[in-house]
């Protein structure tokens, strides 16, 4: 054609529409049998390749086709074309409901014709759905960019034709070998290294999120990703085996790799499968449904669910993968060494070598196995990270039966590790980390703990199927340690001032560093995993070296560990008769301390609000409580209560303010035990301001500290039955959620007052000022109403926020007891509630109690993630406790009262409203 001579115009995408059609049909009938293969268990993995390999079908005919179709329609000079697939399609993987990543790669910039093909081609696949990134560029334009932008680099190392012109492919690969990898290459890696830092913190900072990314979270097919794209960019290695022979994995490496990828690519199959569209995030239903799928069954004798078996397989593949990673990146970014790196000989057969702590030989590990322990003392005491290769080393050997059993059988190992458990020093941060980290969470990572405590084994990576643990239970046991280091360190004094003094005074430490560490090891292998655990503990406390006396503590603190927090949420602490339980159950205030410092650093690393300023508080105030029991018992000594301790300084200290004062004397002694006497002149005032009012509302001014959306309410009227179940109706309707409350009977001289505190929570809101005094006005208007007869019950209920049935999000399924004990109290029956947390629940509980004729003379409520635990300490009718009859009746109505509130409602108005 002769210079400036108009192209003719190519209307390709005229054939969309039929194409289209044609496309349409190839694609349902392979999804039909994709789908089949999904649902019979084959591997994600095959079915992702299988899934690429069919539309490689589709795109290559419909890139003929219009290749041909320009052909036919202009003569002129040929146009070099290629079609291109990168991303995870062009790795050959594609999932169920992927989108697609593809460059029209041409050898002319510019050329119009090349924008029809593309147009020619993604018309028709636009119309039936498909999502597609894609790109026109010629060779030179692609790799300029390259240069610049990570994600076009990442993309070239996936680079694979599906059809058009090889020969214009493969000079884009000697390209992009040429002028990206070999000159930029450890950049990359560098930059790959920031990208999955920065990729982790938005998914949520760790492989352990109880709903996790299967594709960009930690440990995800992302991160499977960058290790073979390091691998790659170091040589030329596009796949674990390929990485073996490079020398750049171990076969056990490889292995794990290969395993975790079939693993991950089967559940994102089972997601997609399940959506109908791209789905990555593994949510509680979803969890519950695939683990099914995948054969995972509920275990019988409490040895748990099948999802939790099937959540702890996921999380061990996420942490090969994130392991293997951290290595492989860590040797990837390695710059080429122009000078020998100096080394300092330790004289243990270990080395200082360019900064970090490795073996002198790590060959000698196989006859010296306390070798492995003996560098990671020295990685505390010189507060250097290992070496890589020397990681890789321990990695290896612990992965050995017969080096762990000789490992054990070492003195010298078995002091080492308990030197290291209980040190208070933090691990270097290695240089794939952006901080410093944990020691023991480092022998973890490298195999060392399950060599020394294999009954570790069967909890690691082992998650709880609810949203109140937020961590597997070997991390939250690691965690639980570091929080008690921290402890030691003082780090924490401002929040935890008595368990720091506490743990400053503890004569022995290993102790009760080794049953911090063991207090969960029960868990997974039956129903009451503290008596399990307690089984487990003391004889891996002896064989660690323990005394007798140590490894009997160590086996009491396991069994025990949950009752202080029990006695504390749970239990009327101001009564003598559950302090006598205490001091019967717990004997001396050297096991009290242990205990309370276990229960401060297992409920700390719960979740990041499980422990609140409040149940600090509570069991702050029960250690000191028991331990002046303990110290009476000892001595035959009968000491005031906690509660007359607190009334005596109450009367010195409030001595000039007569108010305060009177309010102090008229509050009963649980009202002391519970809030102390920091807020007793906040109290007062509140009370003081109701003064002829039927009702007075009003928000604490401390609050609720750390915790955003929360917020301390006070309610004060004339005590009389029902109120609890009037004020907890009230509250509901103003959309706000009853974390604790707090119902106490202030003795005045004219009447009976109820002063009940509550902390709350404003539905749907968490900016910190949940308590305004539109709210707080609202409440009062309606509780004057409700207790003067002016504002309808139902009037009020009809105002609760709910979720239509349709729009509900599945949670963990919360099993509800109801436990009715009359042995629990002299003087009242104990009513323990445990079900799922649901608007309007502590209103439906009190007004089951006030219909059955039953007067509460105490309450403690308590929200622990999902889970509510209400207590109610209550008498019938002349103050007397429940007879047998009586109390089974009771729980059939509170059973049912619960069950109705759980009832969806398709229109989104609550029961009984």
């Amino acid at each position: 054609m002769a210079d400036g001579a108009a192209r003719p115009e190519l209307d390709l995408t005229a054939l969309a529409p039929m194409l289209g059609a044609v496309c349409q049909e190839y694609r349902d009938r392979h999804r039909t049998a994709l789908a089949a293969r999904v649902r019979n268990g084959e591997s994600g993995l095959s079915v992702a390749t299988l899934h690429a390999r069919i539309v490689d079908g589709m795109l290559s005919a419909l890139f003929c086709a219009a290749e041909a179709t320009l052909r036919t329609r202009d003569r002129s000079d040929r146009l070099r074309l290629a079609l291109v697939a990168v991303g995870g399609y062009g790795r050959g993987h594609l999932g169920l409901s992927s989108d697609l990543d593809l460059i029209v790669l041409v050898d002319r910039e510019g050329d119009p014709r090349a924008a029809q093909i593309a147009e020619a081609l993604l018309y028709p696949l636009w119309d039936i759905g498909l999502e597609i990134g894609h790109a026109v560029r010629g060779v030179e334009q692609t790799l300029t960019l390259a240069r610049e932008d990570l994600r076009t680099a990442t993309m070239l190392l996936d680079v694979r034709r599906v059809a058009g012109d090889a020969s214009l492919v493969e000079e884009l690969l000697r390209g992009a070998r040429r002028q990206v990898f070999d000159p930029c290459g450890l950049e990359i890696v560098q930059k790959l290294v920031e990208e999955r830092r920065a990729r982790h913190e938005r998914f949520g900072g760790s492989r352990y999120l109880l709903e996790p990314d299967v594709k960009h979270g930690c440990g995800g097919l992302r991160d499977l990703d960058i290790v073979l794209w390091a691998t790659q960019l170091r040589k030329g290695a596009r796949t674990p085996e390929e990485a073996v022979r490079a020398s750049l994995l171990v076969s056990r490496e490889a292995d794990a790799l290969a395993a975790a990828r079939d693993a991950l690519w089967t559940i994102r199959q089972e997601l997609h499968l399940r959506a109908g569209r791209r789905q990555d995030r593994l949510t509680f239903e979803d969890q519950e449904e695939v683990a099914a799928r995948l054969g995972y069954v509920d275990g019988e004798d409490g040895a748990g669910l099948g999802v939790e078996r099937f959540m702890q397989a996921y999380y061990r593949h996420a942490r090969a993968v994130e392991q293997v990673g951290e290595r492989v990146l860590e040797a990837a970014c390695e710059p080429e060494r122009r000078e020998p790196a100096r080394s300092t000989d330790n004289g243990d057969g270990t080395l200082v070598f360019d900064g970090r702590i490795t073996f002198e030989d790590s060959e000698t590990l196989a006859s010296d196995p306390a070798l492995a322990l003996r560098l990671y003392r020295q990685v505390v005491r010189r507060a250097l990270p290992a070496y890589g290769l020397a990681r890789e080393a321990v990695s290896r050997v612990s992965s050995d039966a017969a080096w762990c059993a000789a490992l054990r059988e070492s003195a010298e190992a078995r002091e080492i590790f308990l030197e290291l458990l209980s040190s208070t020093a933090l691990a270097p941060a290695r240089p794939s980390s952006a901080q410093n980290g944990s020691i023991l969470g480092e022998l973890h990572e490298v195999g060392l703990l399950l060599a020394m405590l294999p009954e570790f084994e069967p909890v690691t990576g082992r998650v709880q199927h609810d949203v109140y643990h937020v961590y597997t239970v070997d991390v939250h046991s690691i965690a639980a340690v570091d929080r008690l280091r921290a402890v030691l360190r003082g780090d924490q004094a401002e929040e935890l001032p008595l368990a720091t003094q506490l743990a400053s005074e503890a004569p022995s430490r290993v102790a009760l560093f080794v049953g911090v560490l063991l207090h969960d090891v029960g868990k997974g292998r039956g129903r009451d995993h503290s008596l399990i655990g307690a089984e487990l503990a003391k004889p891996a406390a002896l064989r660690l070296g323990l005394s007798e006396e140590d490894a009997t503590h160590v086996e009491w603190l396991v069994r025990d560990h949950l009752r202080l927090y029990h006695w504390a949420m749970r239990r009327d602490t101001s009564d003598p008769a559950t302090l006598r339980e205490i001091v019967d159950a717990i004997g001396t205030v050297e096991r009290l301390r242990d205990l309370f410092l276990l229960t401060i650093v297992d409920l700390g690393t719960t979740s990041p609000t499980a422990l609140s300023s409040w149940k600090a508080r509570m069991l702050d105030d029960l250690f000191i409580a028991a331990r002046t029991a303990i110290e009476a018992a000892a001595s035959g000594t009968t000491p005031p209560s906690r509660g007359e301790q607190l009334r005596a300084q109450a009367r010195a200290t409030f001595a000039a303010d007569a108010d305060t004062a009177a309010f102090v004397a008229e509050m009963p002694e649980r009202y002391l035990v519970t809030h102390g006497l920091g807020l007793a002149k906040e109290h007062a005032s509140i009370a003081a301001a109701r003064r002829s009012r039927r009702v007075h509302v009003a928000a604490s001014q401390h609050g609720v500290p750390g915790i955003e959306g929360e917020g301390e309410l006070v309610v004060v009227a004339d005590d009389r039955p029902g109120l609890l179940s009037d004020i907890a109706a009230v509250l509901a309707g103003n959309r706000l959620a009853i974390q604790t409350a707090h119902i106490y009977t202030r003795a005045r001289a004219s009447s009976a007052e109820a002063f009940d505190v509550f902390q709350v929570r404003r539905h749907g809101v968490s900016d910190g000022t949940p308590l305004d005094e539109l709210t707080l006005a609202r409440i009062a208007r309606d509780l004057d109403g409700l207790l003067g007869g002016t504002l309808p019950l139902n009037d009020v209920l009809a105002r609760r926020p709910s979720t239509p049935s349709w729009a509900e999000r599945k949670r963990p399924d919360v099993r509800t007891e109801i436990l009715i004990d009359n042995g629990v109290s002299p003087r009242f029956t104990v009513i323990d509630v445990f079900t799922r947390d649901r608007f309007g629940l502590l209103h439906a509980i009190a007004r089951t109690l006030h219909e059955a004729g039953l007067s509460i003379g105490l309450s403690k409520v308590s929200t622990e993630g999902e889970r509510v635990a209400d207590v109610f300490y209550v008498t019938d009718a002349v103050g007397q406790k429940l007879a047998p009859p009586r109390m089974e009746a009771v729980r059939t109505a509170l059973a049912l009262a619960i069950e109705t509130l759980a009832q969806p409602s398709p229109t989104g108005v609550q029961p009984g409203a």
